[in-house]
């Protein structure tokens, strides 16, 4: 059996500002950093053993990677692979959520749509896709797809290599897109929270989804390393 943990990024600027990064680079800000660190820590002192990290080509998700192997006190390579990317928002890049939800979604809050939990993420990844005139947004299966055939590939080599445990760090809306379309459920929300696991296994050709969003390795790290601010 292969165990995948699957990670969200740290916190960035653009998540404070509430901007629609997709695709767009950003640097992790010092709480995301902080976040990845403590994380790693969270882990090691959980005694998870890891063999392979994976991070998205995005920036954010190469900084969690390196903060999180900081933590662990692990030297090991982090690999990138595209597939593991953000939804691409197309036109919507770089914009604020709110004026973004008015124009595309009728609502003036994001958030209150995106945390509601009346509104599928996967009607929001489409509704992106439907209302950018460059076709350059994804929907919803088309993110499901490409980050399938990259866990697909990274299970593959790992089975080459004999390995059992795999960080993925990666991104919130495509993560919980392909969780949610492999049975993951959480409920009342469609966010994944910054520095998260979510655990999925892997098994004769079959993926199963563990367990999502889980931030107490995040947290406890936080507390052994800043109990004066956790």
């Amino acid at each position: 059996m292969i165990n995948l943990y699957i990670i969200r990024h740290g916190e960035t600027a653009g998540n404070v500002r509430r901007l629609i990064q997709g695709v767009t680079n950003s640097h992790l800000n010092a709480r995301g950093r902080k976040q990845a660190f403590a994380l790693g820590v969270g882990l090691r002192t959980n005694g998870l053993k890891v063999e392979r990290v994976v991070a998205s080509d995005l920036i954010r998700a190469q900084e969690t990677a390196q903060q999180i192997l900081l933590g662990m006190q692990k030297k090991l390579p982090v690999e990138t692979d595209s597939g593991l990317r953000e939804q691409n928002d197309g036109i919507f890049e770089g914009r604020e959520l709110e004026d973004v939800s008015q124009k595309v979604f009728q609502v003036p809050d994001y958030h209150q749509l995106v945390t509601s939990g009346k509104v599928p993420i996967e009607a929001i990844a489409d509704g992106f896709h439907a209302a950018d005139t460059t076709n350059q947004a994804e929907d919803s299966q088309q993110v499901i797809a490409r980050y399938d055939f990259a866990l697909r590939r990274i299970v593959a080599a790992a089975e080459t290599a004999g390995q059992s445990n795999i960080l993925v760090v990666s991104h919130g809306t495509a993560s919980l897109l392909w969780l949610r379309a492999h049975g993951g459920v959480l409920p009342n929300r469609t966010e994944l929270t910054n520095a998260s696991v979510s655990k999925v296994t892997y098994q004769d050709g079959r993926f199963k989804v563990a367990w999502l969003d889980n931030t107490s390795f995040r947290d406890q790290g936080l507390k052994e390393v800043w109990t004066h601010d956790a």
